[in-house]
């Protein structure tokens, strides 16, 4: 290993800024919670891990159970993307993910049409 690339590796990372969501790293890869956006216009929200060991080079999101009036509303679920399928992720914390939750549901953005108005 070169010098170069020897110095970046042994720096250490750097703890989060404040405000910022508490990110895990272990042997699996990073988890967070987070907004991912997906190309053809879907939004997920949950629970998100980089390369799960079930599946090496895919993304895992778990979205919680929607809970309205104390009843689940809609039931939560896990899904796999190619890395290759995303379009951004936004790490944020659990209580930003539970209030996007009633909003994103995965679906692909319809167009606004005069009549919905």
């Amino acid at each position: 290993m070169t010098r170069a690339k020897l110095a970046v590796a042994e720096q250490p990372a750097l703890p989060p800024a404040a405000g910022e969501p508490q990110r895990e790293s272990n042997s699996q890869g990073l988890t967070s919670w987070a907004l991912v956006e997906l190309y053809g216009h879907r939004r997920i929200v949950g629970h998100v891990t980089a390369d799960p060991v079930e599946m090496p080079g895919m993304i895992r999101v778990d979205v919680p159970d929607l809970i309205k009036n104390g009843e689940v509303a809609r039931k939560g679920l896990t899904r796999y993307f190619g890395k290759g399928a995303i379009y951004s992720i936004t790490p944020c914390d659990e209580s930003s993910v539970r209030n996007m939750l009633p909003h994103v549901d995965g679906l692909p953005a319809r167009p606004a049409y005069l009549s919905d108005f």
